[in-house]
């Protein structure tokens, strides 16, 4: 009888257990979540560099319920209007269902989107929600937001001017370059000759686009790519000397005479440094139309010093100020410190009327 009712006992236990476990099973199994919910302080965003500090989004978010207590990531995807997500920028949040960007974390974010600074894009942002590999993802609703980023650097190691005013006259090919402003990296600078005629601006030799031009009351117009419209010209008013500047930033152009009365012309100019003991001057070419304008493609087997001097003696050597000599472009002054360059091949640009230089790397 003890036995039977021992028999009986463990087979009510083991009914519980197996009930139990299937209670648990079912528990355990996985549904499709819902979807978040997504939602934005604002739609329209002018991103201003100088602003980068600020607060510039508020993004919110529901929580996705997947019918059971899970660890949930969400991740913000943004991407061009009518992509389709297909190729989207990721920032991981975590599980929180809030997130703000300052004015310079978002512009970092849209700078990785094939985005055009200073113009508005349209740029579409949604939430995905994951759990597991296991468990398909789901998404939110998209917002489409109207931004206009900056750019922390332009694109271009220099830009060409292209026209009949220009030495190489309306031939893209034989363009002008410029340089960089020490002061504001976003200013193209030149400072020589130039003929009574007209010009633009050139973001690469032989190619139309990119293209800067006047945008009929003396702005700047940008021609992003050759099916784009095809901007106006500047004008310079007579043969002579003058100072160019080209502002990428706030999309303004000016040009003012220059007085080069006094200045020397040299015979010879070039690049002397530790890559050949500090020995003879590696000579820089110049032309007719510009005796103040030198260039030279030269390579660099290691990393190195220099300056430029002209050729006799160090009397006349251009360095530059101590704590930019790391920069790929500048301002030379007299005696100043060496240019540390790293190795590479360069086309090497320098104006002795300015002191201004640039490095190219090819």
């Amino acid at each position: 009888m003890k036995t039977w009712i021992n028999q009986l006992f463990l087979l009510c236990a083991l009914s519980v257990t197996l009930f139990s476990c299937d209670k648990d099973e079912e528990r355990l199994i996985l549904q499709d979540g819902t979807a978040p919910v997504l939602s934005a302080s604002t739609t329209s965003l002018e991103l201003k560099e100088e602003n980068a500090t600020n607060d510039a989004i508020t993004l919110n978010w529901t929580a996705s319920d997947y019918g059971y207590q899970a660890a949930v990531n969400y991740v913000l995807q943004l991407d061009m209007k009518g992509n389709n997500f297909a190729a989207p920028v990721e920032s991981g949040m975590g599980s929180v269902l809030t997130k703000k960007f300052t004015v310079g974390e978002l512009n970092t974010l849209l700078n990785r989107l094939p985005v055009t600074a200073f113009k508005v894009n349209d740029v579409e942002a949604r939430v995905v929600s994951k759990i597991s590999d296991k468990v398909t993802a789901v998404n939110s609703n998209v917002i489409t937001m109207k931004v206009t980023p900056y750019l922390t650097e332009p694109p271009y190691a220099t830009v060409y001017m292209v026209g009949d005013a220009t030495q190489g006259g309306w031939d893209n090919t034989k363009a002008t370059p410029m340089y960089r402003s020490e002061q504001d990296i976003f200013i193209y600078t030149y400072t020589g000759p130039l003929k009574g005629g007209n010009l633009k601006f050139l973001g690469m030799l032989g190619k139309w686009a990119p293209q800067w031009g006047n945008n009929g009351s003396n702005g700047v117009a940008f021609r992003e790519t050759e099916a784009d419209p095809d901007p106006g010209t500047f004008t310079v008013p007579s043969t002579g000397y003058y100072t160019v500047n080209l502002d990428l930033r706030n999309n303004t152009f000016s040009i003012t005479p220059f007085n080069e009365t006094g200045a020397r012309t040299f015979a010879s100019v070039g690049i002397i440094g530790g890559f050949n003991g500090w020995g003879t001057i590696v000579p820089m070419e110049k032309t007719s139309f510009n005796p103040h304008a030198w260039s030279l493609m030269h390579t660099f087997a290691a990393d190195t010093e220099l300056k430029f001097r002209h050729a006799p003696n160090w009397d006349v050597n251009w360095g530059t100020d101590q704590g930019k000599e790391t920069n790929p472009f500048g301002k030379g002054k007299q005696g100043g410190e060496n240019l540390k360059v790293s190795a590479g091949t360069y086309q090497i640009l320098f104006n002795d009327l300015t002191g201004h230089y640039v490095f190219i790397k090819k």
